[in-house]
């Protein structure tokens, strides 16, 4: 038959030009819901893969989608998308615990008793705080520029879907964080750095250079960090 997607001739149930199926089903809601959830629960294939596959083997997993092997993973940026979706509807969802609630009043009667200077700096970090989780996918830019000027060994946009991964993975820490602390928002929860770090350090990593590396990689998230966090405080004090 003649595949309906390139037109490639073929025998057998997938081309062998794009891998089509032969036998194209008709779109059901029956078929959306299960191609859906099996994009969410397939441990072969997609979000779980990428979960699996990142946490025991990061380095293989993300060297080898680099390298060109990427018919099963999620690709990065759709990984950090999602894992990044999913925290912010969590902490969302998840109401403030009293501690937190005290934490809030205490700012709030530290807050009236600066001046009116004080009182817009502070305002302004606290609004950074509360909404900076909206834009940790510009992190991964961070990420690349210094990760690029660091290590040398792919190009920019290359460096970009290795950094997706990692913040995409390390969000996946933050959620679980989270859920079992009630932790505060992505940027302040250390174990996600050190995690960021970890996995930095298992990609670029080799063997006659595994302290260089690991210093690298914990300079490349402090500078990002600082670049994510203070140029937007900056510039809303400029402003």
């Amino acid at each position: 038959m003649a595949c309906i997607n390139c037109k490639t001739h073929f025998e057998g149930q997938f081309c062998p030009s794009c891998g089509e199926k032969k036998d194209i089903q008709r779109i059901t809601f029956g078929s959306i819901v299960e191609n859906v959830f099996s994009g969410f629960v397939n441990m072969d294939k997609g979000l779980l893969f990428n979960i699996k596959n990142l946490t025991l083997n990061p380095q293989k997993t993300i060297l080898q989608y680099i390298n060109g092997k990427r018919r099963y993973v999620l690709s990065p940026i759709s990984y950090a998308i999602i894992t990044i979706s999913i925290y912010i509807i969590i902490t969302t969802l998840l109401k403030k615990t009293p501690d937190q609630l005290a934490e809030s009043a205490a700012r709030l009667s530290k807050l009236e008793q600066l001046n009116q200077y004080e009182q817009m700096g502070y305002k302004t970090g606290g609004v950074l705080i509360d909404k900076i989780k909206y834009f940790w996918l510009i992190q991964t830019i961070y990420l690349s520029f210094f990760s690029k000027l660091f290590f040398k060994r792919f190009n920019f946009f290359e460096h970009l879907a290795i950094n997706s991964f990692i913040v995409g993975h390390a969000t996946i820490v933050a959620i679980i964080v989270k859920i079992i602390f009630r932790g505060e928002i992505i940027v302040f929860n250390f174990l996600v750095f050190f995690y960021m770090i970890f996995l930095m350090y298992k990609v670029f990593a080799k063997e006659n250079n595994k302290f260089e590396t690991a210093t690298m990689a914990s300079l490349i998230v402090l500078f990002s960090y600082l670049l994510f966090m203070g140029l937007p405080f900056a510039i809303a004090n400029y402003i």
